[in-house]
């Protein structure tokens, strides 16, 4: 019980928690054809991901929005307030590791098994759809996004398509494709298709990362 009243604790200082001007501001510089209302909606993935850390500390988890990473990395650069943060919303300082400081094995492992249980927990968070974290790029339509599909339908086996990542078939072995996107596509993002739910082109036969 102790351990639900500080969870619950934790998870309010995340929820109320007002990213400040400054970050919001450099945020907005490397992405100015965002509205003041995307960058609400950014600010919204990053508070589920903070949620889905204060939640399961030790889990191994993945990062799966370029906008969220992004955003992520402004605070960090702001150390006194992320500090403070930090120590309110998860009791230790939350180091931020881009996956190109990692090492190859743990990239590989970051794009797969990590991938696929940060999509497990953030389910948990937001049930009923493809949680914020996964579509925000999707939704934002910036370029370099991360742009995934809930089922590509296929049973046994997951067809390659470049850009989009199939959470179903994702397993272990999952790869996180990048691909140019703008906000003209957005409306043909696979993450725009209900849950569970078909895409043009995937003929019922699978796509995804493998």
């Amino acid at each position: 019980m102790l351990r639900n009243r500080g969870t619950d604790r934790r998870l309010a200082v995340i929820d109320s928690y007002e990213i400040p001007a400054s970050v919001r501001s450099r945020f907005s510089f490397h992405y100015p054809d965002l509205s003041e209302g995307d960058v609400r909606t950014a600010e919204a993935g990053t508070r589920q991901w903070f949620r889905l850390v204060a939640r399961s500390p030790k889990a191994q988890l993945a990062m799966p929005s370029t906008v969220v990473d992004d955003m992520w990395h402004e605070l960090v650069l702001h150390t006194r307030e992320y500090a403070e943060f930090c120590d309110s919303a998860f009791g230790r300082f939350l180091h931020h590791t881009p996956e190109s400081a990692m090492t190859e094995s743990a990239a590989s492992a970051n794009r797969g098994s990590g991938l696929a249980v940060t999509y497990r927990l953030a389910k948990q968070d937001e049930p009923g759809r493809m949680p914020l974290l996964f579509r925000v790029d999707g939704e934002l339509g910036v370029d370099g996004g991360r742009h995934y599909l809930a089922d590509c339908g296929g049973r046994g086996r997951c067809f390659e398509m470049p850009g989009v990542v199939c959470l179903e078939h994702i397993g272990g072995t999952g790869k996180a494709y990048r691909a140019p996107w703008s906000r003209d596509r957005a409306a043909d993002s696979p993450t725009n298709y209900p849950e569970g739910g078909g895409m043009p082109g995937c003929g019922g036969g699978g796509c995804g990362g493998n």
